[in-house]
């Protein structure tokens, strides 16, 4: 039994929907979570998560939208956006939660109004040196089919 449970927690995240995600011309393969059930689980009891990879928050409408660590396993950066594709706020490092403090886990950023929240590998902003008040882009599939593009174009991948 341990072990099952092991490897489901090492599988990708099952979020309903996904596409790419630009910064600074690097792309990442991001997981989109939309549903309330998706939101709530986000990241939770991943070991790791590539450096090319993200999940990418979407809600209704904007607001204060502050991450919760809790059963989170791995630091992160995170970056909030508008529907322009600006980066409004971002905290680097954020750092994990473990199951062990229960409900006890502190919450960050979501002070400034956002439609989105992206959460990155813990290192990306300061590797490509993202700041607030640039901009990104999206090509996204949700969970249901819908497409949601934003911010700056997403250059289209050649299929091979």
């Amino acid at each position: 039994m341990r072990m099952l449970f092991a490897t489901l927690l090492s599988l990708p995240l099952l979020a309903g929907g996904g596409g790419t995600v630009v910064v600074k011309q690097t792309s990442f393969l991001a997981e989109v979570a939309s549903a309330p059930q998706e939101t709530s689980k986000g990241l939770m009891y991943r070991q790791s998560l590539a450096k090319d990879r993200c999940m990418f928050f979407v809600f209704a409408e904007d607001g204060y939208h502050p991450i919760w660590m809790k059963n989170c396993l791995i630091a992160l950066d995170v970056a909030w956006v508008d529907t322009e594709g600006r980066v409004v706020e971002t905290v680097e490092r954020v750092p994990p939660c473990s199951p062990m403090r229960g409900d006890d886990c502190p919450t960050y950023g979501g002070t400034v109004p956002a439609r989105y929240f992206i959460e990155f590998p813990v290192g990306t902003f300061k590797r490509l040196g993202l700041k607030k008040g640039e901009r990104l882009g999206w090509d996204l599939t949700l969970d249901d089919g819908r497409a949601l593009h934003g911010g700056l174009p997403v250059p289209r991948t050649k299929k091979k």
